[in-house]
């Protein structure tokens, strides 16, 4: 007799039904546990106290995983998120420049009478710092500017850092914008650069717009469209490769997710626990197979 034992787990790769092709692989695992289990249909009758009759009825297929990692698929398959990526960038990015509050016909952000572009500074690289910002027209030529967090303030490189001041704003004084000319938001390596017309902006009106200081790729993952499906899918798992050579392999067919929590701990890693449901294969009459290399 052969006491086959299976030891720790190595890697779940998630793969296209259509072509077979991989959508990626997950390598840093805590670990995974299929799990199928039936309710029961029992017979009682008459003065007996034990069932007279027992028939298993539908089985409930899961597959659940500890996943330490957050790559691109993960959140496509399970949120069904649609994912954007910006290429590496060593002098960062500036983006997403739009109006907020745009209560007239002369918001903050307008080709003639605003601010027509937000753009990273020519030789500010160091300066930019990562995150959302709100400006804010204080009279119809000045404004104000203010961030959504400050994670890199007193970024380390940087020729100046930022100081928070009442209510999240970054600016001393409000920023003149002048037509045609570009002016600096100091300490963040952005300048703005108005309209091309007489500049009137709508007093207390806003706009933002988004850093992403020297990066080596940006995703933008985008949740919660009413288009949102989730992609049946297959996988592959294996578990850790034994000291004899045997290897424990388990090809799932038919794979179907929803949900993937993003846990925001204090001082911990980020480990989401996901749980699927296995649909049989109509094709292969078959919801799992389960190869088992014997070591030699």
């Amino acid at each position: 007799m052969y006491n086959r034992i299976n030891y720790g787990i190595h890697s779940i790769c998630p793969f296209r039904i259509t072509d077979g092709l991989p959508y990626g692989i997950l390598k840093v695992l805590g670990g995974g546990t299929m799990t199928l289990s039936s309710e029961f249909e029992e017979l009682f009758g008459g003065s007996n106290k034990f069932a007279w009759a027992v028939e298993a009825k539908t089985i409930s297929s899961e597959w659940t995983a500890s996943v330490k990692s957050l790559p691109d698929f993960m959140f496509e398959l399970f949120l069904g998120a649609t994912v954007v990526t910006t290429v590496a960038s060593a002098a960062g990015t500036v983006d997403g420049f739009a109006n907020v509050l745009d209560s007239a016909s002369v918001p903050v952000l307008h080709a003639t009478t605003g601010i027509a572009t937000v753009t990273a500074k020519s030789g500010g690289t160091a300066d930019l710092k990562d995150g959302v910002y709100i400006i804010k027209a204080v009279t119809s030529t000045t404004v104000d500017v203010y961030g959504l967090t400050d994670i890199e303030y007193q970024k380390v490189g940087a020729t100046n850092t930022l100081t928070l001041l009442e209510s999240q704003k970054i600016t001393a004084s409000p920023l003149t914008i002048v037509a045609s000319t570009a002016t600096e938001i100091v300490g963040l390596g952005v300048e703005m650069t108005g309209g091309s017309g007489s500049i009137g902006m709508t007093v207390d009106d806003t706009a933002r717009f988004h850093i992403n200081s020297a990066h080596d790729g940006v995703s933008e993952i985008s949740i919660g469209s009413g288009a949102t499906i989730f992609p049946e899918h297959r996988q592959l798992c294996l578990g850790q490769k034994r000291a004899d050579g045997s290897v424990f392999e388990m090809e799932l067919f038919k794979v179907v997710g929803s949900g993937m929590p993003i846990p925001f701990e204090e001082q911990s890693f980020s480990i989401p626990e996901l749980s699927m449901k296995l649909v049989q294969d109509s094709t292969e009459d078959k919801v799992a197979v389960i190869r088992a290399k014997k070591g030699v």
